[in-house]
């Protein structure tokens, strides 16, 4: 019933309406339909609308001339103007600038003003710029009938191939770290024992400088050429990169061969360059691209080397040689698997790598994953282990003592006397979680300034354009290399400490060189006491931290000293001001080097901040409590744990990594407070570094539900029917080769369900029977390799879709082989026009069978079931799409947790066997008298048990606890009936 209205109810409608709050564009294109402001309909006007004139607060636009216009333009539609504002009441869109009393809770979570629309549309721009992986096992045809005859010995040596594997990704990982180290130590000892050479013979400031700046210099503009020019994948540490691709999302060459080299020898170069980098975070994109590589057992980039030089040859393996893990999701573990050997490696802390790949990488981790993931950590520590031993020793390679170096230590186990260096008060534990507030804020606000660095870089210096980011490295290595040598050349000289606290300082060997990335003694026989300007019996102080790899001053700030017997006062402490100065510099040049075009990494980088700062305020305790011993080595290793938990807001995995590292086993408590608060803390301020750079990417990454509050308010105030989209191009189970061609030039869908009317499919708001589902490499391989290529006349039957699968177990392998997706991944925009190209008229008008090759049981959801539920499901299962179904779908059984159980499957398949129902395959070779007699089958009372426990009625006498062949048969052969409907259709057509 309309309402009669004054002209001051019009005002006054209109001018709530203009200064509504329109949480999305969705929402407001439903509003602008229900009261018919045509102008405002389209797509362009409404966005427009909700951007520039529905803010919270007046613009400088103004709200009167959009007022005025519909006003003028708009006067006859004003009866409707009430309802609309009941809509927008309804949905809690009203001008408010915080969730409150008069707004409902069933629309908390929306976009609180027209910038925040604006940003979450920006974010779905960038996310169309990746496509999501698809980790579900394929179950087709061919598979099935594949997996059905497979025998024991070969799931036993497939299992034998999985340990076998993780093995070798172990030692490939830690032999790749000894390389990277031995080359470091030998550029470093170059670069520092050329300056060394120059000031001992010339002095002065510019010589040293000019040597000093072309080794700095041009270590990293190799370091830089070989990102821009060959892999810019390779630029970064390649964590959140990492994280996209285990998470479900694919990243095009991020796990390629050539992006490993290239990450190799550019964080080698970083590092020697004086880069303010570490090597951790690349081993981890490293360890990524070998363990992905391994687990395929072969190469496309290697391949397209032969082809380029005429060798038509594929590098694969065959599938007895441990070619069984080319599927997605196997692909996935292995990649997390190398992950955790890579970080284990670079830190040569196993137990501290593998809970980070968990902690931080993965997001679908198991059990089996765990253990395996455990042997290559393990392995690939003892191999770097003992490759650094035999280097130094290779003649006491068996009377060696392993187990005595660490990553970060200075010194031997034997003689660092850690039990009487690392210690703590229980007073004390309150300044701990004080460091962990330090940490949390300091990390915040270095990503806070990394946004507005990476910003500008987006602007100014883009990825596209290689020689800006060339040149940026060039700058950064410059501005570095300056800076560390000012302040190096400034410092004043002091005395050298006594012969006898000298023998304890020095007290260390060549065997920690490798760990240390540089080797050598000055003139005088000294590591840790450079001399540089200063005569011979005075050091450079300076020099102890800036005139040193960045991973030797930071063990330096840890460890220094630490062989000095209790009894014995160190003549030589470093002091708070370099400690100060320090910081500082790591702490801008951090700023500076990530996120540059070379590979970086941040760890390092943040364990040295962390010391630095860390052990200040162990002086400042020192100083304010005089009459107690303080362990200052204490203070700085939890700082350094606690700056490291602050920038990349990981807990567990960091107090492992720093504990293995250092030693300090007996700061687990307090390094956990502190690196727990540091999280809290950091995280109240920005996201940690790595998700920040995911979401600045765009990238799609689902994260647990459980650790995102917001996310959860959102997705529980859904349905999936919301969000679903109605029209989906399909495909024919049988259907002409040209019109799939056609299908498949027009749109850029990654999977096409099948179905026999593809016109349902097609059109919004239709069910449509659902066949089954093929992914567009799936399809373009088959016309590769002209799979399930026919010709038909339209009319006659068709043949069964098992009829196209070969009889043999060889040859279902073979035609497997020529399916599979790795390690030779079909590269859709750069592959599927030569595919389709390649085709001749004549196979143009075949027909080509999909049914044999689909997924006969993809994944789906009611349309009434929350978003929560679906994202869960995504996320766990790691999907690409999700299909649909009707509110109230046909049902035709149930199966409860105790019927999936071993014992009750045993049972079904001692049945099925007794039946003579195992393939005839295997009852040709004699299959039914190799299968295990149940003398229980008959009557199975565990089955029987196991049903009366799950609540459900069934009858066990002599029914299969699955649906019965027959009715198997009957659906079969109603859906290849449809088929050939479909078929002679598109024929006439």
């Amino acid at each position: 019933m309309e309402q009669s209205w004054t002209g001051d109810d019009e005002k006054s409608a209109f001018d709530d309406l203009l200064s509504a709050r329109v949480p999305s564009r969705g929402a407001l294109s439903n509003v602008l339909e229900d009261y018919e402001l045509k102008a405002l309909q389209s797509e362009h006007a409404a966005e427009q609308y909700a951007v520039q004139h529905t803010s919270n607060r007046r613009a400088s636009s103004g709200w009167r001339d959009p007022k005025h216009k519909l006003q003028s333009e708009f006067s006859d539609t004003v009866h409707h103007v009430q309802d609309a504002l009941h809509v927008f009441k309804e949905r809690g869109v009203l001008h408010h600038t915080e969730y409150g009393s008069n707004i409902p809770a069933a629309v908390h979570g929306a976009p609180k003003t027209a910038e925040e629309s604006k940003e979450s549309l920006e974010r779905l721009r960038r996310m169309g710029q990746f496509e999501a992986q698809d980790f579900d096992v394929v179950d087709n045809d061919v598979e099935r009938e594949t997996t059905l005859n497979r025998d024991h010995l070969d799931y036993l040596v497939e299992e034998s191939w999985r340990w076998l594997l993780s093995f070798l990704i172990g030692v490939t990982m830690g032999m790749l770290a000894f390389l990277v180290d031995i080359v470091l130590q030998r550029l470093n000892s170059f670069k520092y024992t050329a300056v060394k050479t120059v000031v001992a013979h010339h002095g002065g400031f510019w010589a040293p400088y000019m040597v000093w700046l072309v080794f700095t210099m041009g270590y990293s503009a190799m370091s830089a050429f070989l990102v821009t020019s060959f892999a810019p994948l390779g630029a970064g540490s390649g964590i959140p990169e990492i994280k996209t691709y285990l998470n479900g999302v694919h990243i095009k060459g991020l796990l390629g061969l050539k992006t490993l080299v290239v990450k190799m020898f550019s964080v080698t170069l970083s590092m020697a360059g004086g880069l303010i980098a570490g090597k951790e975070g690349p081993f981890i994109h490293a360890g990524g691209i070998v363990g992905g590589g391994i687990a395929g057992m072969g190469s496309r980039t290697i391949t397209d080397l032969l082809h380029k030089y005429g060798y038509k040859r594929e590098a694969k393996v065959s599938r007895k040689y441990g070619g069984y893990f080319r599927n997605d999701a196997d692909h996935r573990d292995y990649v997390g698997i190398g992950t955790a050997a890579g970080v284990s490696c670079s830190f040569a802390a196993p137990i501290g790598g593998l809970l980070l790949s968990i902690e931080e990488g993965a997001s679908f981790y198991s059990t089996s994953l765990f253990w395996r993931g455990f042997l290559a950590t393990c392995t690939g520590v003892c191999t770097l282990h003992f490759l650094a031993q035999f280097h130094e020793r290779p003649g006491e390679i068996l009377d060696a003592r392993f187990g005595i170096r660490r990553d970060l230590g200075l010194y031997d186990d034997n003689i660092a006397l850690y039990g009487s260096k690392f210690w703590y008060y229980i007073w004390e534990l309150p300044i701990y979680v004080f460091m962990g507030c330090i940490a949390g804020a300091l990390g915040g606000w270095f990503i806070k300034l990394n946004i507005h660095f990476t910003s500008f870089r987006a602007k100014y210096i883009p990825a596209s354009n290689r020689w800006r980011r060339f040149g940026e490295v060039v700058f950064v290595a410059w501005l570095v290399a300056t800076t560390w040598f000012l302040v190096t050349y400034s410092s004043p000289c002091q005395n050298l400490p006594s012969k006898e606290q000298l023998s304890y300082y020095e007290n260390s060997g060549a065997d920690q060189d490798i760990y240390a990335g540089v080797s050598g003694f000055d003139s005088r026989g000294l590591k840790f006491f450079p001399q540089l300007w200063c005569n011979s019996t005075q050091f450079n102080p300076h020099g102890q931290l800036f005139f040193n790899p960045l991973v030797q001053s930071m063990r330096m700030i840890v460890h220094f000293g630490e062989t000095l017997p209790e009894k014995i006062t160190p003549e030589h402490i470093i002091n708070s001001g370099l400690l100060f100065i320090w910081a500082l510099a790591i702490f801008f040049g951090m700023l500076f080097c990530f996120g540059i075009g070379a590979a970086t990494g941040l760890f390092i980088p943040s364990l040295a901040l962390g010391a630095a700062w860390g052990r200040i305020v162990g002086m400042l305790v020192r100083h304010m409590v005089g009459h107690h011993a303080i362990s200052l080595p204490a203070y700085a290793a939890v700082g350094a744990a606690a700056q490291l938990g602050g920038v990349t807001r990981m807990t567990l995995s960091i107090t492992v990594l720093v504990m293995e590292g250092t030693g300090a086993l007996q700061l687990v408590v307090p390094m956990m407070l502190a690196v727990f608060v540091a999280k809290i803390v950091g995280d109240s301020v920005s996201m940690g570094v790595y998700d920040l750079h995911i979401k600045i990417r765009g990238a799609p990454v689902l994260l647990e539900a459980a650790l995102e509050s917001h996310q959860r308010m959102v997705s529980d105030k859904l349905s999936v029917g919301e969000l679903m989209s109605t029209q989906m191009t399909a495909l024919e189970p049988v259907m002409l080769v040209s019109k799939l061609e056609a299908v498949l030039r027009r749109c850029a869908h990654q999977a096409f369900p099948i179905t026999t009317e593809v016109d349902k499919a097609f059109a919004a708001n239709e069910s449509f029977p659902l066949h089954g589902v093929i992914k567009r490499t799936q399809v373009l391989r088959m016309l590769k390799h002209r799979i399930g290529l026919f010709t038909h006349d339209g009319m006659s039957a068709l043949p069964p879709a098992k009829a196209r699968i070969p009889k043999s177990q060889e040859e279902r392998i073979e035609l497997l082989d020529k399916l599979e997706q790795f390690p030779l991944k079909i590269r859709v925009k750069e592959e599927q026009e030569s595919i389709l190209r390649d085709l001749t008229d004549e196979e143009r008008h075949m027909y080509i069978d999909m049914r044999p090759f689909m997924q006969r049981t993809p994944f789906l959801v009611h349309a009434n079931a929350s978003l929560s539920r679906s994202y869960r499901l995504f996320r766990t299962m790691g999907l690409h799409h999700v299909f649909v179904g009707p509110p109230k779908p046909m049902v035709m059984g149930v199966i409860t947790r105790k019927d999936v159980t071993e014992e009750n499957a045993e049972l079904a398949l001692g049945v099925k066997a007794n039946k003579g129902l195992i393939p005839p395959a295997a009852a040709a070779t004699g299959g039914v008298k190799d299968v295990p007699f149940f003398p229980y089958a008959p009557y199975q009372p565990q089955a029987d048990i196991s049903v009366a426990v799950g609540g459900f009625s069934r009858h066990h006498s002599d029914q299969l606890p699955t649906v019965k062949e027959d009715e198997q048969e009957e659906d079969t052969q109603e859906l290849e009936d449809n088929e050939q409907a479909s078929l002679m259709r598109s024929t006439k057509v």
